[in-house]
């Protein structure tokens, strides 16, 4: 060939295209790890609404003043009425993360306390079930750990 020519390195194109592979598939597996962390969390704070009754921090949650108190049954426990909240406790990866809570109008109040009834006349303590405990760390820890050895097996 004579005159002037561009010269495509089959090399440069390769590389250029493993990186996009690699990319692609840092993405893939690190959502497919996030979703796998969120599902856990979510079923530790599940657990810790239905059985724990206690917040990450392993402090008790505050007991219900006396009026509720007498309003509930014996079967019926601190955050745990009929199990909404439990049962509303979902994750959803984004990105590079992944959110675990709850879309019910009243989570916050439960998570954070403040004020809540008409004009606010009720005062509802915090007890914070969103969160994690040293033992829920370490429960995460063991089940990446387990994940990346099965990638890495594959």
């Amino acid at each position: 060939m004579s005159g002037v020519a561009l010269i495509i390195s089959g090399e440069e194109m390769l590389a250029r295209t493993a990186e996009k592979l690699n990319a692609a598939g840092r993405r893939m597996l690190l959502g497919e790890m996030l979703d796998g962390v969120g599902a856990l969390v979510a079923s530790q704070t599940q657990r810790r609404i239905a059985e724990e009754k206690r917040g990450p921090d392993g402090k008790a949650w505050k007991p219900w003043s006396e009026q509720t108190a007498r309003r509930r049954s014996g079967t019926q426990s601190l955050l745990f009425y009929e199990g909404h909240l439990a049962g509303s406790i979902d994750h959803e990866v984004a990105g590079d993360e992944v959110r675990v809570g709850s879309g019910l109008v009243y989570a916050a109040i439960h998570q954070f306390g403040g004020k809540a009834g008409r004009g606010r006349k009720v005062t509802i303590p915090a007890r914070p079930y969103l969160g994690l405990s040293d033992e829920n760390r370490d429960e995460i820890e063991a089940v990446v750990s387990d994940w990346l050895e099965e990638v890495l097996a594959a």
